[in-house]
């Protein structure tokens, strides 16, 4: 979409939607995390920059070769290239920092960041399938779709796939944050129950494949998962 001389595209629009609702909904479960209400506002616009920064930082590495030969295009934001995974290390080492600033536990800042996660990632994924980009493998069933950027057959729409299971995840989320047992747990359940839908989905993406039936994506995703296991369990023990 061009609006005079800016271009609108779906996955820059999806990503400010992601803001927004996001800092409205950290808002909303401060008080029940026991964060500072003025706290989301305050610190939005830096959590925001090392969140992109992160992603971008993490897409950069995982695919070197490119980069290499074309070092400027590492700040081009505007052509794409986020991962996920790069995300969340950087919202857990922002989280860390503004504990240590803040005085507050940096586990229920991740708690109440988790309740517009699966949102966030439903909102970016439909900008995925607008633009026909990460969709799965050839397949025969009725819902298959024929994506410009891919005209030679039907293919998983894996994006209205992770759409479904995250907007699913989206609601469990604001009852496990009304039981929370302790700090930390929503955020390791949402991270690690979203990284296992990545990592299921993505063996009907096998053009991708790095280490033998595993893509990319699935490596950084079984660290998140077994991360997410560690802490859970560690987090029952002491509750």
């Amino acid at each position: 979409m061009q609006l005079g001389p800016v271009a609108i595209r779906w996955y820059g629009l999806t990503v400010a939607l992601s803001i927004v609702a996001g800092i409205w909904l950290t808002r909303r479960a401060a008080a029940t995390v026991d964060l500072p209400q003025d706290l989301p506002d305050r610190v939005a616009l830096p959590f925001v920059v090392a969140l992109i920064v992160g992603a971008r930082l993490a897409y950069v590495i995982s695919h070197p070769a490119f980069y290499l030969a074309n070092p400027l295009e590492v700040v081009r934001v505007d052509r794409g290239g986020l991962s996920s995974h790069g995300a969340i290390a950087a919202g857990l080492l922002y989280a860390w920092w503004l504990g240590r600033r803040e005085g507050i536990s940096p586990w229920s800042f991740t708690d109440a960041c988790a309740t517009w996660i699966p949102l966030a990632n439903a909102l970016v994924r439909w900008g995925n399938f607008m633009n026909g980009e990460l969709y799965g493998d050839p397949t025969g069933l009725p819902w298959g779709v024929v994506f410009p950027t891919a005209p030679d057959a039907p293919r998983h729409p894996l994006q209205l796939y992770e759409i479904i299971t995250s907007l699913a995840l989206f609601g469990l989320v604001h009852r496990w944050l009304s039981r929370r047992r302790f700090e930390g747990e929503v955020f390791w359940k949402t991270v690690g129950g979203l990284s296992a839908v990545r990592f299921g989905l993505d063996f009907l993406r096998s053009e991708y494949r790095v280490l033998g039936p595993f893509a990319l994506g699935q490596l950084a995703a079984a660290v998140v998962m077994v991360a997410a296991v560690i802490f859970l369990r560690r987090g029952q023990r002491t509750w």
